[in-house]
C-alpha cells in the first residue's frame, strides 16, 4: 500500500490539451485528471524527460487556459506536469464537472483538500 503524498485530491477532466516544448513544437494530448497543481496527460509517441518545461493550452468546452509546468515523470502513453503556478480555476472546473456520491440527506463537498474533516479543527 502506498501513501498518499498530495493535498488535493486530483478529479477527473476530459480535455484537449496542446503541449508546447521550447516555445516552437506543439503536441496534442489529452488530460485524464488534474489538481490545482498538476496534471495528467495521455499522449501519443510523444518523449520528453522528466524537469523539461513545457506550456500547455488546455481547452475544456469554451475556456482555455496557458499554463506553464515542468514534466515530473513520463510513461510510455503520457506524463505528468506540474504547474508553476496553481490554477484553482481549472481545478475548480474540473470538481464541477465530477460526478461526485454523497449519502442521502448530506450534500456533496467539493474542492476540499484532503485530510480535512467536516466539524473538525
Amino acid at each position: 500500500m502506498s501513501v498518499e503524498r498530495r493535498y488535493y485530491k486530483r478529479y477527473p477532466l476530459q480535455a484537449d490539451v496542446y503541449i508546447r516544448y521550447r516555445g516552437q513544437r506543439v503536441f496534442p494530448a489529452r488530460s485524464k485528471e488534474c489538481s490545482p497543481y498538476g496534471i495528467s496527460l495521455e499522449t501519443a509517441q510523444l518523449t520528453l524527460l522528466s524537469g523539461a518545461m513545457v506550456e500547455l493550452d488546455i481547452i475544456v468546452e469554451s475556456h482555455s487556459w496557458r499554463v506553464v509546468g515542468l514534466v515530473t515523470h513520463t510513461q510510455k502513453d503520457g506524463l505528468g506536469v506540474m504547474y508553476l503556478k496553481a490554477q484553482p480555476d481549472l481545478y475548480d472546473r474540473a470538481v464541477g464537472e465530477a460526478q461526485i456520491p454523497s449519502e442521502p440527506g448530506i450534500p456533496a463537498s467539493k474542492g476540499e483538500a484532503l485530510g480535512s474533516m467536516p466539524g473538525g479543527p
